[in-house]
């Protein structure tokens, strides 16, 4: 299965200046808080997860908890856990106004 997802950047720092520490904390889990606060362009690496686990949902095809799916990197590339396993074949990109991520689960993988 494939998913995929597209974010706008200022879209996701109007709902983080909006909600602040309540959406954040509701969405992302506290590792992907840390990573994305050591960026430049916080909002850019926010808007790149949740579109990450917005595709994960899309791919995974059952319902799971936002803070359930975590986005990790692993030698400089992105990868997701979910539920105690890993799923390696995960892309996030970035450009000036949006992020956008592809998440690929083989049969195999899913529950």
């Amino acid at each position: 299965m494939v998913g995929i997802d597209i974010v706008d950047i200022s879209r996701m720092g109007d709902v983080v200046k909006k909600y602040g520490n309540k959406f954040l904390n509701r969405v992302f889990t506290e590792g992907e808080l840390e990573y994305a606060g050591r960026k430049r362009r916080m909002h850019e690496s926010l808007a790149g997860r949740f579109a990450a686990k917005e595709a994960f949902i899309k791919a995974y095809g059952k319902k799971v908890g936002w803070r359930e799916i975590e986005i990790i990197n692993r030698e400089g590339k992105p990868s997701i856990r979910c539920r105690g396993r890993s799923y390696e074949d995960v892309s996030i990109s970035h450009e000036r106004t949006y992020a956008v991520a592809v998440v690929m689960i083989g049969k195999g993988e899913r529950e």
